[in-house]
């Protein structure tokens, strides 16, 4: 098995640097940061550039909080510098190693698919049972990302990458995730909700 190499510098291109942080701020919901951002755009651009260049992987802490719509759930906000490395990193480290492994109808964060590509293959696949009866299984691992063995999703990269930096940057994000801030918060979110339920039954959806 081949392992590649030569990843990270696309990380560090300005170019790419400068065309990430207009995905990333097209997509920020908070309109204030966005703005607040915007003022020193190339401001911010530089510094993710120099703290890429520097192999500066420490990343800030995580706003935790918790959403209801479509359910209750944790959610982990990076600030803006924050989330733009990490979209760096997915599109060219993870994207260019793994996008030749996944199926085809796994269309999240891949070039030339989307929401849009997934709604063109679901239409396709319904054309196809037009007239005939089937069923359509929705499911959703409980803790997916909590559960994941870091030690197993490291030794998973180190057989497909060979860049050092890579690795090291990915080992970085990884780690980032569970901190003891972490881990309290988000206990904290879980007992505050479960002690406003009306309905005990319910707590499984924290579980």
């Amino acid at each position: 098995m081949k392992r590649l190499n030569n990843l990270y510098c696309k990380c560090c291109d300005l170019d790419n640097i400068i065309n990430m942080t207009d995905v990333v701020l097209k997509n920020v919901k908070d309109k204030k940061k966005v703005d607040r951002f915007e003022s020193y755009k190339m401001e911010h651009v530089i510094n993710i550039k120099n703290r890429l260049d520097n192999r500066n992987f420490r990343f800030d802490n995580y706003n935790i909080f918790m959403i209801s719509d479509p359910k209750y759930r944790i959610v982990m906000s990076q600030n803006i510098e924050d989330k733009i490395i990490n979209h760096l990193v997915a599109k060219y480290i993870l994207v260019d190693v793994f996008d030749n492994c996944l199926v085809d109808s796994s269309v999240a964060t891949r070039v030339g698919k989307g929401t849009s590509y997934g709604i063109k293959l679901l239409l396709k696949y319904l054309n196809k049972l037009k007239g005939k009866n089937f069923y359509v299984l929705k499911v959703d691992i409980s803790k997916y990302f909590y559960s994941i063995d870091h030690d197993v999703l490291k030794d998973i990269l180190e057989k497909k990458i060979k860049d050092k930096d890579a690795l090291d940057i990915l080992y970085s994000i990884i780690d980032s995730t569970n901190k003891e801030y972490i881990n309290k918060c988000i206990s904290i979110l879980k007992n505050n909700r479960i002690n406003t339920m009306s309905d005990k039954n319910k707590i499984n959806e924290l579980k």
